[in-house]
């Protein structure tokens, strides 16, 4: 009997033991999270770090970032107008509650993705071409050419959102990076806007596909 007792007992110590290294992985996945706000006018995200900007967060937008930076970046879901994981500039981003994670490993989105497959320019900016006023291209002034921070290019159809009064007139030249999957929307580069991210005028945002022309160079 007292053996018996006693090896119930040693089993009963070792699942114990073996119990709390799973609790402790398991809290610290819950815990994986944190909960941030955009605290920039705006910060470009991208589909991994430094690489190609496929939307923006705005001042007050929330954004859950999971593990640690990646060369600057942090991979999280970010809410506001689109809802999904993207890579966001850290330094764009503050805030410390903790929340689940949501998004799971962080990945890097092919350009198959969110692009029709056209894509301009070299590794890290669009190749220039003029605008013009196709049907469609809409003016935020009756002059320059209305833009949009999101339209979630992966998306077929597309739906723009968080309009950008851009600085680049009908005529005028802007430096495009792809066309978003639907071919109904192209990213661009304002020369004239600011930087990337950060105050003032972001420089990258989607335009209508109507708004350059028909071949793109």
């Amino acid at each position: 009997m007292r053996r018996t007792q006693a090896l119930i007992l040693g089993i009963a110590t070792a699942a114990a033991v073996a119990v709390v290294p799973g609790a402790a992985v398991q809290q610290s996945s819950a815990q994986a999270a944190v909960r941030k706000q955009v605290d920039t006018d705006y910060t470009l995200l991208r589909r991994s770090p430094a690489s190609y900007v496929i939307g923006t967060a705005y001042r007050g937008w929330t954004v859950d970032v999971h593990g640690d930076q990646d060369n600057g970046y942090r991979w999280g879901r970010v809410f506001g107008t689109i809802n999904t994981c993207l890579w966001t500039y850290a330094g764009a981003v503050s805030g410390d509650g903790a929340t689940t994670d949501s998004c799971g490993a962080a990945a890097t989105l092919p350009t198959s993705a969110f692009t029709n497959g056209q894509i301009g320019g070299g590794t890290s900016d669009g190749a220039s071409v003029a605008t013009v006023a196709g049907a469609g291209c809409a003016t935020w002034d009756g002059t320059h050419i209305t833009g949009y921070g999101n339209v979630s290019p992966w998306d077929v159809p597309a739906t723009a959102s968080t309009p950008v009064q851009g600085q680049v007139a009908l005529g005028q030249t802007v430096l495009w990076r792809y066309v978003s999957r639907d071919g109904n929307f192209v990213m661009v580069r304002d020369p004239r806007g600011g930087g990337t991210d950060g105050v003032g005028l972001q420089s990258w945002y989607f335009i209508p596909r109507s708004c350059l022309p028909t071949t793109l160079p």
